[in-house]
């Protein structure tokens, strides 16, 4: 009897592990993760140290098997936090920071749905009812897959402040690119973000660009006031602001 409630407790807890969802902290490899497997991502804006709110979103809904088991089907999961106590990397602050710039990001928890393309299909934040209701208004985007019907969750207090209701967006026509292209240049010299086709760079950065009908790999080297240096698909090149764009194909080095 003994050797067998060890075993069973040995199951669940084997089980309990293997149900955990995966969690990305770099958003480019989680758009070359989705167009692999034709999913969505689902950044998650958190304070994960300190918002109440993100807390019980995470315990609620993101912990539970049924929406882990959704999860699997459908998202590649990607975490922007925005944490006071825990360790973070400048690199990772700052390319959290780049993305709440990009969706415009007023709040935490704050939960958008992207399209392996970078184009914003959902948006919500926390809401009572479990994974059941997350998971209810996660499936009105168009192209989700539905799940079977789940248990009804008990229902927790609503906070104080309502949060904002979800809004499914139709998924917009991508944006073509035929040839790589700097769009724009911000921030402080010493933290400088170069906008490059859909994609935001700072420094070091490499990330997946769309051009024509596919993407190339791009390495950002030096983003100076009016200009980017970068290597494309291992060819070093420069693109200005305001100049004829380079195609990946004719680009010449600096």
């Amino acid at each position: 009897m003994k050797h067998l409630l060890t075993c069973l407790l040995l199951a669940t807890a084997t089980s309990a592990v293997a149900a955990e969802a995966e969690w990305l902290t770099d958003v480019h490899a989680a758009l070359d993760k989705a167009a692999a497997e034709h999913k969505y991502v689902m950044l998650d804006f958190t304070g994960s140290d300190w918002c109440g709110w993100c807390k019980k979103l995470k315990a609620e809904v993101f912990d539970q098997p049924d929406f882990i088991a959704f999860a699997k089907e459908n998202l590649v999961l990607v975490e922007v936090d925005f944490p006071r106590a825990k360790p973070i990397s400048a690199e990772q602050r700052e390319a959290n920071n780049a993305l709440a710039r990009t969706y415009k990001i007023q709040g935490y928890p704050t939960i958008i749905v992207i399209d392996s393309m970078s184009q914003k299909v959902g948006e919500t934040g926390y809401k009572p009812g479990g994974p059941n209701a997350f998971i209810a208004e996660l499936e009105k985007i168009p192209g989700m897959k539905h799940t079977g019907a789940v248990a009804k969750d008990s229902e927790p207090d609503a906070p104080r402040h309502a949060p904002p209701a979800f809004v499914p967006i139709a998924p917009a026509k991508p944006n073509y690119y035929a040839e790589l292209a700097l769009k724009g240049i911000s921030g402080a010299p010493a933290a400088r973000l170069a906008l490059t086709n859909n994609q935001t760079f700072a420094v070091g950065d490499t990330a997946k660009v769309h051009v024509r009908d596919t993407r190339v790999e791009v390495v950002c080297k030096e983003i100076r006031e009016d200009s980017v240096l970068i290597t494309v698909e291992g060819k070093l090149c420069e693109l200005k602001l305001g100049a004829k764009s380079a195609s990946p194909t004719t680009a010449k080095n600096p």
